[in-house]
């Protein structure tokens, strides 16, 4: 399911990119557990060459946000604070951590709370992730000990269930940290398997749990939503909405679409849905990269662009995202709703999220793949 963690983290790969400047410095990572009190407290250490300063993400296991820390050498002990956030002067948080290394490679010292109360801290590395049912994702994603300790200590609560289809239920499950829900498929009708769908949904949960929790030091909040635009007994569509503040400023509101097989649980591919060449004409693989984009190009695209100006004239006149361009609408993100198919972009910039691109199915009677008889709903 490594495609699943790529599309999501993919979208929002700019919430936890690192500089490359600082990654290539470090010599090694430690992966370090132990308690503070009754709290469990898991750390990723970066150590930087002979450098006497040290970089540590953090966090409890009952609060898995990362928390973050600056060190430095004291002796033989490394004191980690925390620094003022960019475009603040005082520090996010006012505790402190004082640990020593021991020769069997564990660490031992004391954290300093707000009110400056000292609680004995024995850190030792870690050896194994607590066993859970997320597990798996964390192998076929190639976490590293940090994210995966975190991965398996998430909780997802059921929580309301919603009437959709004839023996298909959609029931929504919930991290309660982070408010985070996410749905899933229950199907009593024997011929409609919906356990690889599943699967991937779960997928996309958790890699939108692990964006959450992997909050940048300057953003103060994320906030995700999602909704279900389409579903039919071979495909189900639906959006991402994310948005972000951060100390200084608010980010754009972002959007992902995805339109899922069922059957399969992955993304169907948009040649396999609506097909402007002609009918003789075979379809590109969805590997195939080059063909693809050849296709997209120089017929797709203008023939999206007709329609839209069509559909849309004044809107289509938008020059600040390039709408008024053929080329610009070649590689699109798309779902299905209830009234047709919809084209957006990741927002950037200038660009906001297009909610109004929209074709009728009608206007695409003659292009629409017969497989997946799409038609409008009530």
């Amino acid at each position: 399911m490594k495609y699943i963690l790529v599309f999501v983290l993919a979208y929002f790969a700019p919430s936890f990119m690192k500089s490359g400047e600082v990654l290539a410095h470090i010599s090694k990572i430690l992966y370090l557990q132990g308690k503070v009190g009754e709290r469990t407290l898991v750390v990723k250490m970066l150590c930087y060459d002979e450098s006497p300063i040290r970089d540590m993400t953090y966090f409890f296991d009952d609060a898995k946000k990362d928390c973050f820390f600056k060190g430095r050498i004291m002796g033989n002990a490394w004191r980690f604070y925390s620094e003022p956030v960019t475009g603040t002067e005082a520090p996010e948080s006012k505790e402190e951590l004082l640990i020593a290394e021991n020769k069997n490679g564990s660490y031992k010292g004391y954290w300093l709370d707000v009110a400056g109360k000292k609680i004995n801290v024995n850190l030792n590395p870690i050896t194994n992730v607590p066993t859970s049912k997320f597990n798996y994702f964390s192998q076929n994603n190639d976490l590293d000990l940090y994210d995966a300790y975190k991965i398996s200590k998430v909780n997802l609560t059921k929580g309301k269930t919603e009437k959709t289809l004839k023996n298909v239920s959609i029931d929504w499950f919930k991290e309660k940290e982070s408010g985070v829900s996410f749905f899933r498929l229950r199907s009593l009708n024997k011929k409609l398997k919906v356990d690889s769908l599943n699967i991937a949904l779960e997928n996309m949960h958790l890699s939108l749990l692990l964006n959450y929790f992997r909050s940048r030091t300057e953003r103060k909040e994320l906030k995700v939503s999602t909704e279900i635009l389409y579903l039919t007994k071979d495909l189900i569509s639906f959006k991402i909405l994310s948005s972000s503040a951060s100390k200084t400023q608010n980010s754009p509101k972002s959007q992902q679409l995805a339109v899922l097989s069922i059957k399969s649980g992955k993304q169907i591919d948009l040649e396999s849905i609506v097909w402007f060449g002609k009918k003789t004409d075979k379809r590109p693989s969805a590997n195939d990269v080059q063909e693809t984009y050849e296709y997209r190009k120089y017929i797709f695209a203008s023939k999206i662009f007709s329609i839209l100006k069509t559909l849309y004239p004044e809107k289509m006149k938008n020059t600040a995202c390039g709408l008024n361009k053929a080329e610009t609408w070649a590689v699109p993100s798309y779902a299905m709703t209830k009234k047709g198919l919809l084209l957006g972009f990741f927002p950037s910039g200038s660009c906001n999220i297009l909610d109004w691109a929209i074709i009728p199915y009608k206007s695409l009677t003659p292009y629409l793949e017969k497989k997946y008889s799409l038609s409008a709903m009530n």
